[in-house]
């Protein structure tokens, strides 16, 4: 089987297709949940939403942003916001509705604050994770004027059913507005107060703007705590992987390093400790760990370590290092997907000076080490458990040598 070859991963698709009763020229690629397609839940919003013209609508979690182009047809463009966390999401959101002439649409790769709106509706995708949906749902609300709707759709087995008991004990009733396959789409109304005191579970550190859950871990051999939220990968603990990373991972003082994927920032955080004459640059896709990580290395005493939210290395253009370190994500929703890590493994040769090194830790059942292999050459394994490894590779030799 053939290693994924990383230049699809960055290139754009364009299809046709209809969303509800509007059709539009979708523009999208790779790199979040959903990316190739318009959802039934997606579907079930546009057919069952009401929106008026005039009105002030928030679409989140947004994707590709062809539920953006629709409700922009209800109302103006310059009414609707579109949100997403994904830095690549947002990206393909706006580039949607500029293809099909409605740039006005106001785009931000962010999740819902208090601070925002105030919108009259809400059109809720469902995020996969519990705690995500209640993050969303408690900050859009707050932004929701009094007597504006909210409306959720979502798959039965990403949770709707029993997301509707989240919402209820925020918002009151709800209404089945329909289902189709194996999704289904409520409605709620925003009261003029909410619950006062907040239900106890959307009073959990984290879930509403500017809080934190944290962790506390051993880094570097330090104690330290580690701060995160709903959507962050591993927020509840430091994981397996990483641990067995940050055990194997050997930092130079003057190593120029790069935290890629960062998440919450615990392997920035102990390069940083390490690197202490050199410079550490995090990325990550996802605009709520970026968050997290800068809130890890501030009140871990770093303040000298960027936080870029971006497309992992197309956010440090012509930066060179010496060390890129990586937990790369293989999932794309529910599927398992390794054009990421291509992408991640053949750019970060390319970024790495004579010698630098990529680090990466993997679930042993997945193929990386070969796709380091193809790039690198010599690959070593630096530790293993039963179930992970940790893979070191070396620019050794100039890419023309092994080039497909």
């Amino acid at each position: 089987m053939p290693a994924p070859d990383p230049t699809d991963y960055r290139q754009t698709r364009q299809q046709a297709v209809t969303l509800g009763d509007t059709s539009l020229t979708l523009v999208t690629r790779p790199g979040f949940a959903d990316w190739a397609e318009v959802t039934p839940a997606m579907n079930l919003l546009a057919t069952h939403a009401q929106i008026t013209a005039g009105e002030r609508v928030l679409v989140g979690p947004c994707g590709h942003g062809a539920l953006g182009v629709w409700t922009a047809r209800q109302t103006q463009p310059r009414l609707v916001t579109c949100l997403d966390t994904n830095w690549i999401a947002a990206e393909m959101a706006r580039a949607t509705g500029q293809r099909n002439g409605l740039s006005a649409i106001g785009v931000e790769a962010v999740a819902p604050r208090p601070d925002q709106g105030p919108w009259d509706v809400v059109l809720f995708l469902l995020p996969k994770g519990r705690d995500l949906a209640r993050l969303w749902l408690l900050n859009a609300a707050l932004a929701t004027a009094p007597g504006g709707r909210i409306y959720i759709a979502g798959p039965n087995r990403g949770g709707i059913k029993s997301f509707v008991q989240d919402a209820e004990a925020l918002l009151g009733p709800s209404v089945l507005l329909g289902y189709k396959g194996g999704n289904r789409v409520m409605r709620l109304n925003r009261s003029a107060d909410l619950a006062d005191p907040l239900p106890p579970i959307y009073q959990q550190p984290g879930l509403l703007e500017g809080t934190y859950a944290t962790i506390p871990a051993m880094v570097a051999g330090v104690e330290r705590t580690l701060y995160t939220r709903p959507g962050v990968f591993s927020r509840d603990a430091v994981d397996e992987g990483t641990a067995l990373l940050l055990e194997a991972l050997q930092v130079r003082p003057d190593e120029r390093a790069l935290d890629l994927g960062c998440g919450y920032g615990v392997v920035g955080l102990h390069m940083a400790t390490l690197a202490s004459r050199g410079a550490v640059t995090l990325v990550d896709v996802d605009s709520l760990a970026c968050q997290c990580a800068r809130e890890t290395l501030a009140c871990n005493g770093v303040t000298d370590a960027p936080v870029l939210h971006g497309d992992g290395m197309a956010a440090v253009p012509d930066q060179p290092f010496t060390l890129v370190v990586s937990n790369p994500p293989f999932h794309a929703g529910l599927d398992v997907n390794l054009d990421m890590t291509a992408a991640f493994i053949r750019e970060s040769y390319d970024a790495l000076e004579r010698s630098g090194r990529l680090v990466l830790v993997a679930n042993r059942f997945l193929t990386y080490q070969r796709m380091l292999q193809e790039y690198f050459g010599r690959v070593e394994v630096l530790t293993r458990t039963p179930q992970f490894q940790v893979l070191s590779a070396a620019k050794r030799r100039p890419r023309a040598s092994f080039e497909r």
